[in-house]
């Protein structure tokens, strides 16, 4: 079977479900859109490669990266074109987007515009340490040294603004860096789903699971819940959290925004170069700014493939490119800085909490540690009002449709049905992470069926079931709003000063965080590695000179 009968037999069906605008109007945004995403997702890879890498090492795996990434921006398609036009945003309107985006973004803490969370100060910490510091980031304390070792995309881009002008400048960078990534997501949002753009954009800010009743029904068998004044009100279920866009943006744009991009570029992907669509550059980009990510991508990419009953062999085969290959190198070099983390170090005793913190951190099979009643009264009622009922609505619009949106919902919803099922982190962040590509995936299906009569009145002649979606969604909606209040409230009570950039010499750092939470939590493991790893033995730059004795005093003696 040679490729292109491959891709007639088993993906020529999308081309009608999914309706693909003539080449002279929809190739060029598209391409555009890829090329900035691609950029956005590969140049912090780029520069943690010349950065911690030795030179003789960098230099060719930024050729492989290179490589992949002009790969994955100019891979042609094999669906053929339809003379159906999706609507396409106009600049006016991509402007009003941006606009309406970047008030939201620059309310929720990044860079010290709006209101930071507790999450922001490990933000803050990594940020300042990258300007600061030497890269590799190395901590020297009486125990001997450890590297920083943690999601660094995210970050880098704006350190290096900060080691050229300062940190004030490297906080508006990183603004800047957020609202850009949040921008390109939901231009993917409006691509992939044909939606008007303001559509578009309300979905996109507002998008979450119907936790207000969530949290109304487990009142009534569990504690009471002031979720009106709680902006982390999502967290009753108790085992986990099913975030929302807010939420991420909020509290982890380092790893939404990968997710949302990586995702949109699998879709696409999937439904315009099935078979020829680089997925190895997809995935390994995706490391360094979230191994989560990762993760939830393959799933979704190994059941989408697995439904599909393709001939694994002649896809492989299809695969088997240099683009592709050149992608393996890299995720050696990735994967192996993330290694470091486990390979045994020593840190000073005062940084240790109990054992019991060390192993609430553990993973472990959900249901065995919580006690099966507990664990699946919250997982029915996270099925239920997270993502159960919205799926299955969009499934019963999309019933007669054999597309690839069909495929990727169903996929989205395995992994969804699974992960709560196992748990890893201290507030369980396998859960959270690895859902963002599935929830990214559900928010785009559910905006397409509202933005195609057509596909729901084939199903029953009626529009009963966009309504329905549209009502789920609204209710969903009702959090968010509510966390955009409490925000607002807390602007107001700073005399809306909107813009409070943190000190820089007021910065708590990683070690003096976990001298302060380590009876709650043992944070300082997340973000260093040994470096005696093969990582930094190997393919590390030297390690920049030791820190002067009176910054290894601080870290030793600092407590709170």
């Amino acid at each position: 079977m040679t490729e292109a009968s491959f891709a007639a037999e088993h993906f020529a069906s999308d081309s009608q479900s999914v309706p693909v605008a003539n080449d002279r109007t929809r190739w060029p945004f598209r391409q555009w859109l890829t090329l900035a995403t691609t950029a956005y997702l590969g140049i912090p890879v780029f520069i943690f490669l010349w950065g911690w890498l030795k030179p003789v090492w960098a230099v060719p795996c930024i050729a492989c990266g290179m490589f992949t990434m002009t790969a994955t921006i100019f891979c042609k398609g094999t669906i053929p074109a339809s003379t159906n036009n999706e609507t396409i945003i106009k600049p006016w309107q991509a402007l009003l987007f941006l606009v309406g985006l970047a008030m939201i973004v620059c309310i929720s803490g990044p860079g010290g515009f709006g209101v930071q969370n507790w999450d922001w100060l490990k933000h803050n910490a990594i940020l300042r340490d990258l300007v600061d510091k030497p890269w590799p980031v190395v901590y020297t304390t009486a125990k001997g040294e450890v590297g920083l070792n943690y999601y660094l995309a995210y970050y880098l881009p704006a350190a290096v603004v900060g080691k050229i002008a300062g940190w004030e400048a490297a906080n508006t960078a990183i603004c800047i860096w957020t609202v850009s990534g949040c921008f390109l997501a939901g231009l993917w949002a409006t691509l992939l789903s044909g939606a008007r753009w303001w559509l578009a954009l309300a979905v996109f800010i507002l998008f979450s699971g119907m936790d207000f009743l969530g949290i109304s029904l487990w009142r009534n068998f569990q504690e009471p819940h002031d979720w009106i004044n709680n902006f982390d009100a999502e967290w009753w279920p108790g085992l986990w959290t099913l975030p929302s866009n807010l939420t991420l943006i909020a509290y982890a744009p380092n790893q939404a925004i990968a997710g949302w991009l990586c995702s949109a570029l699998l879709m696409d992907g999937f439904r315009n170069r099935p078979e020829a669509y680089p997925l190895g550059g997809t995935l390994v980009f995706s490391i360094l700014w979230s191994p989560f990510i990762t993760i939830g991508l393959a799933a979704i990419a190994g059941i989408w493939l697995l439904s599909r009953r393709v001939d694994l062999v002649v896809w492989f085969k299809a695969q088997w490119r240099p683009y592709n290959l050149a992608a393996f190198p890299l995720a050696m070099v990735l994967v192996l800085y993330f290694l470091s983390r486990y390979v045994p170090y020593e840190i000073p005793d005062s940084l240790y909490p109990s054992k019991h913190i060390i192993d609430m951190g553990a993973f472990y099979f959900a249901p065995a540690h919580s006690g099966p009643g507990a664990f699946f009264a919250a997982y029915f009622l996270t099925v239920l009002l997270e993502f159960g009922t919205l799926a299955l609505l969009i499934f019963l619009t999309l019933r007669k449709s054999p597309g690839t949106d069909r495929i990727l919902l169903g996929a989205a919803l395995v992994v969804l049905l699974v992960v709560p099922w196992f748990h890893y982190g201290r507030f369980n962040d396998l859960v959270m992470r690895i859902s963002i590509p599935a929830l990214f995936v559900l928010q785009v299906t559910a905006l397409r069926t509202l933005s195609k009569p057509s596909v729901a009145e084939s199903v029953n002649g009626k529009r009963r079931l966009q309504y329905a979606i549209f009502f789920v969604l609204t209710l969903g909606a009702i959090y968010p709003i509510n966390m955009l209040r409490i925000t607002a409230n807390r602007i107001a009570e700073r005399s809306w000063q909107v813009v409070s950039i943190p000190k820089h010499d007021q910065l708590p750092d990683l070690f003096e965080q976990q001298r302060r939470f380590r009876k709650r939590l043992f944070s300082i493991g997340q973000y260093i590695g040994s470096v005696n790893s093969r990582f930094y033995r190997t393919f590390a730059r030297d390690i920049p000179s030791l820190e002067s004795s009176e910054q290894t005093e601080r870290l030793e003696s600092s407590s709170y």
